[in-house]
C-alpha cells in the first residue's frame, strides 16, 4: 500500500473512531436536556403539591371543628340524657344519628356494657363522650367512629398522588417536544461537521417558534456552504481545463522551438504565456474580492481607463467621459481588472468596443463599455454576471468568470453591475461609490 493510501486509511479510521465516541457522547447528551426538564417538572409538581397541601392543612377551619365538636358533644350528652330512660326513644336517636351523620357509635352504660351498637365496632374511636345527668351521677359513655370532619380518609393523598403522576406524565411529554427541535438541530450540526452538507432539519418559524427560526438559518447556512464548495468544485474543474490547453500549446511549440526556432513561434509562445498570466490574474482578483483584502487609493479613472485601452490594443479615441472629473478612492488593481474584463469580453463576443465611457455623478463613477455584437436577451441580462455562465453566443468560448468578477468588484466598492440593451449591440455598465479622494472615512463595504 503506497503512503498517500495509507494516509487516507488512517484518517478514515480515526475520522470513523471520533464519530463513534462522538456518537455515544452525543446520545447522552441529547437527553441530558430533556431529561432535566423532566426532572425540574417534576420537581415543580412536587413542590406545588405540598404547597397546596400544607396551604389547605394550614387555612383549614380547625377552631371551627373543634367548636362544632364540642356542641355535638353538648348536643348528644343533653340528648341521650333526656331519652336514658326510654329504650325505644334511646335506640332511635342512635339509629338516626348512625345514618344521618354517617357515624358509627356505641352506647355503653355505667358499667360498661354495651346498650346500643349501630356500625361496626371502632378500632380507634374518634370521640369519647362522657354521659351524665346534670343533678350528678354517671349514665354511661358513648363512643363515635368516623370523624365527622375528615379529610376524606385515604382517598385525599391517593387523588393529590394520582394527579402528581399524570402531571408528570404530561412534564415528559412537554420534555420531549419542547427538546425534540434542539435534537434535530444537534443532528444537523454533527451531520454538517461530517461533510454532509445535504443536511437540513426542516424547521418552520410557525411551528417551532424562535428555535424554527434558528433551523431555517442553519438550513440556509448550510444551502450556501453547499453552494461555495459546489461552485470551488467547478471552478476547479474548469480552471484546470483552462490550463491544460494553453500549457499543452506551450508544450508543443517549445518542441519545435528546439528543433527550428523561429519568430513566429517566439510569438505564439509569448501569446499562450499571457493567456495563461490572464487566467492566474482573474483567479487572483476573485480571490482578493472574496476575502476582502482591497487595498484602496486615490485613483485617477480617466488615466486608468486610458491604460485599460492600450492594453486592449485600442486607441484613445473610444474613450468618452461625462461631467467633471475628479480623483476616486478604489482598488486600481482590481478596478483595471474590471475593465480589461469588460473590454476583452466586448471584442471577443460583442463584435468590438465602439465606446468606453466614463460619468462621473454626483453619488457614484459608471464605467459603460459599448459594443456592436448580437446583444442579450431579456432573460439573458441578468445571469451573464453568475459564475460560470457562458451565454447563449458564447459557449464553450471562456471560462464564465469575467463579468462575474465585474459585478463582485463593482459592489466591493459599494456600486453594482448592469446591461443595456443597444440595437445594435450592448452596453455593459458597473459603478462605484464616487465618494472623493479626501474622504479618509470611506467604506468600501467589504
Amino acid at each position: 500500500m503506497s503512503k498517500h493510501r495509507q494516509c487516507r486509511h488512517a484518517h478514515g479510521k480515526h475520522a470513523h473512531g471520533n464519530h463513534g465516541r462522538w456518537g455515544k457522547r452525543g446520545w447522552r447528551r441529547s437527553g441530558r436536556l430533556q431529561r432535566r426538564l423532566f426532572m425540574w417538572f417534576g420537581a415543580t409538581i412536587v413542590f406545588t403539591a405540598i404547597v397546596i397541601g400544607l396551604t389547605f392543612r394550614l387555612l383549614s377551619p380547625t377552631e371551627r371543628f373543634q367548636r362544632d365538636a364540642e356542641g355535638f358533644q353538648r348536643f348528644v350528652s343533653g340528648r341521650l340524657e333526656t331519652v336514658w330512660d326510654d329504650p325505644a326513644a334511646r335506640d332511635a336517636f342512635m339509629r338516626d344519628m348512625h345514618h344521618d351523620l354517617r357515624l358509627d357509635a356505641t352506647l355503653y352504660d355505667a358499667r360498661d356494657r354495651v346498650l346500643v351498637r349501630y356500625g361496626a365496632p371502632c378500632d380507634e374511636a374518634w370521640g369519647q363522650i362522657p354521659l351524665t345527668r346534670r343533678r350528678g351521677g354517671q349514665l354511661g359513655r358513648l363512643e363515635v367512629c368516623r370523624e365527622p370532619f375528615s379529610w376524606g380518609g385515604w382517598r385525599f393523598p391517593l387523588v393529590l398522588l394520582v394527579g402528581m403522576l399524570i402531571l408528570w406524565a404530561a412534564a415528559g411529554i412537554l420534555a420531549r417536544r419542547l427538546t425534540r427541535p434542539l435534537r434535530r438541530r444537534e443532528q444537523l450540526a454533527r451531520r454538517l461537521g461530517e461533510g454532509d452538507l445535504s443536511a437540513r432539519a426542516n424547521l418552520t418559524p410557525e411551528r417551532h417558534g424562535e428555535l424554527g427560526v434558528l433551523g431555517v438559518t442553519m438550513d440556509e447556512m448550510a444551502e450556501r456552504i453547499d453552494k461555495q464548495l459546489a461552485d470551488q468544485r467547478e471552478l476547479l474543474a474548469a480552471v484546470s481545463h483552462e490550463l491544460r490547453t494553453p500549457l499543452g500549446h506551450l508544450r508543443v511549440l517549445l518542441e519545435m522551438t528546439r528543433s527550428a526556432p523561429s519568430e513566429k513561434m517566439i510569438d505564439d509562445i509569448e501569446e499562450e504565456v499571457m493567456e495563461v498570466d490572464a487566467l492566474v490574474g482573474q483567479l487572483l482578483a476573485s480571490s482578493r474580492v472574496d476575502f476582502g483584502s482591497l487595498q484602496v487609493k486615490s485613483v485617477d479613472a480617466v488615466e486608468l481607463a486610458t491604460r485599460a485601452l492600450e492594453r486592449a490594443e485600442l486607441g484613445p479615441d473610444e474613450l468618452e467621459v461625462e461631467g467633471d472629473t475628479a480623483l476616486i478612492e478604489a482598488d486600481p488593481t482590481l478596478l483595471a481588472r474590471a475593465l480589461a474584463n469588460l473590454l476583452n469580453n466586448a471584442k471577443q463576443h460583442g463584435g468590438g468596443v465602439t465606446t468606453l465611457r466614463i460619468s462621473f455623478r454626483p453619488t457614484d463613477v459608471v464605467f459603460a463599455i459599448e459594443d456592436r455584437g448580437p446583444g442579450f436577451s431579456e432573460g439573458e441580462r441578468e445571469r451573464v454576471f453568475e459564475a460560470f455562465y457562458r451565454g447563449e453566443h458564447r459557449a464553450g468560448a471562456s471560462l464564465g468568470l469575467g463579468l462575474s468578477l465585474v459585478r463582485r468588484i463593482a459592489e466591493a466598492h459599494g456600486g453594482r453591475a448592469w446591461v443595456e440593451a443597444l440595437d445594435p449591440g450592448a452596453r455593459v455598465c458597473f459603478s462605484l461609490d464616487a465618494a472623493p479622494a479626501s474622504d479618509p472615512a470611506r467604506d468600501l463595504g467589504v
